[in-house]
């Protein structure tokens, strides 16, 4: 992929999250994804997701910051958010 189309992948991926369209996930997310390390497997990073959205009803992902460096992507979000209750 050139920078460009990394670049518009990634944004491809925030636009999912932030459309909760859970059914084209795998199209971003590989099936066997780890999240801090930890192997959740699509179902499990989607599952996440979906809780994150029910407890966060406002919540929508910013890219503040974006560098795509092939193959290296990094990415800094911003949130302003009101969770429901107490959230971590």
């Amino acid at each position: 992929m050139t920078r460009i189309e990394l670049a518009d992948f990634y944004q491809g991926y925030i636009d999912c999250l932030n459309r909760q369209d859970w059914e084209h996930l795998g199209h971003f997310v590989h099936p066997q994804v780890t999240y801090n390390a930890t192997a959740v497997g699509l179902a499990g990073y989607r599952a996440m997701l979906e809780r994150d959205f029910r407890e966060i009803p406002d919540l929508v992902f910013r890219i503040q910051l974006l560098v795509a460096d092939p193959p290296t992507i990094a990415s800094r979000l911003n949130f302003n958010v009101s969770p429901r209750g107490e959230f971590f």
